[in-house]
């Protein structure tokens, strides 16, 4: 995924100030009438998941807060990579919060679906087997850990998998 290129770091810096320590950006000059100086920047929006997010709107176009965040803080702009909330919360866009990650390492770390009956991503009951089957998507590829009769132990061989497979990224419960 390639997102579109921010504006110059210089430029971002003298009509923002971000605070690493809260994560929140606030107007250093006076972008639009009804905006006023100090006044906290950005809007909600939310992605095709419902998850909520926050933009900046600058010279008329939105940008995602955390790669506003992470580009006013390391001076790099992320350009190919995502950047991540560790901990999920997609409006937490302090500096400790943000990491750079692909595609994939982003989806490591992502919410359990609402359809999920075992409580943990990549265990599921098989009813043909009459038994939990544990399994995890690695570099492209579904990989099978095994069938178990009790759901501790595939709870258990999943994330020991997240931990091989996934390091960092994996998703903290």
């Amino acid at each position: 995924m390639k997102f579109k290129r921010l504006p110059p770091l210089k430029h971002l810096k003298e009509i923002l100030d971000y605070n690493p320590d809260t994560g929140v950006f606030t107007w250093k000059i006076t972008p639009c009438g009804f905006v006023k100086v100090g006044e906290e920047a950005g809007t909600h929006s939310k992605n095709r998941d419902g998850r909520p997010y926050k933009v900046i709107r600058i010279n008329n176009i939105r940008y995602r807060a955390n790669r506003l965040a992470y580009y006013m803080y390391h001076g790099i702009d992320p350009l190919q990579y995502l950047v991540d909330h560790e901990d999920n919360d997609s409006l937490n866009n302090k500096i400790s919060n943000l990491r750079l990650a692909t595609t994939s390492q982003n989806g490591f770390n992502h919410k359990i679906y609402s359809t999920n009956t075992s409580g943990i991503t990549g265990v599921t009951w098989a009813k043909r087997k009459n038994k939990w089957l544990a399994q995890i998507t690695a570099f492209g590829k579904l990989r099978h850990l095994g069938y178990f009769t009790d759901k501790e132990d595939a709870i258990q061989a999943r994330k020991e998998a997240e931990k091989k497979y996934h390091g960092r990224f994996s998703r903290k419960d």
